[in-house]
């Protein structure tokens, strides 16, 4: 049997990504960014715009309470050391008002020096799937907020 070498710092960084999702949790999802992080949502095609923390933040924040029981679970997970990223293939499940949430998706991290912190993090989402889910989504918050009056 071959010894086992402890994760890199830049793994443990990237499994860190994952967990602070799965704890829903703001404060632990923006901590483990550096302050001028870039997130970019991919494909191109889907025109969204890449977001510093701040944006990234708010846009989050309001997607967050519309999910529940978010589990994000790792399929395979890839390191370049000699360009200090992290790749990580995954998927997710989550319950919402419009029925069951599934997403599948590569992130890319980039790290800083450290390996501690993500500098720039590309998001590849099924764009099959979030093209027809979100606006479902959007389109029953809508209607909510018209029937009450907000």
């Amino acid at each position: 049997m071959g010894s086992e070498t402890a994760p890199s710092r830049r793994r443990q960084t990237a499994l860190a990504v994952i967990d602070s999702y799965n704890k829903w949790s703001m404060e632990a999802i923006m901590g483990l960014r550096t302050e001028d992080c870039i997130q970019q949502i991919l494909p191109k095609s889907l025109g969204r715009p890449a977001m510093d923390n701040a944006a990234y933040e708010a846009w989050f924040g309001s997607v967050m309470p519309h999910f529940k029981n978010l589990t994000v679970t790792v399929d395979d997970i890839i390191e370049d050391p000699g360009e200090n990223k992290v790749a990580i293939w995954a998927h997710s499940s989550a319950s919402t008002e419009v029925g069951p949430y599934n997403g599948e998706y590569v992130l890319i991290l980039y790290m800083n020096e450290g390996g501690d912190k993500i500098t720039k993090l590309l998001e590849f989402v099924d764009s099959s799937h979030s093209v027809t889910f979100f606006p479902k989504l959007l389109e029953h918050l809508a209607q909510k907020a018209n029937a009450t009056g907000e």
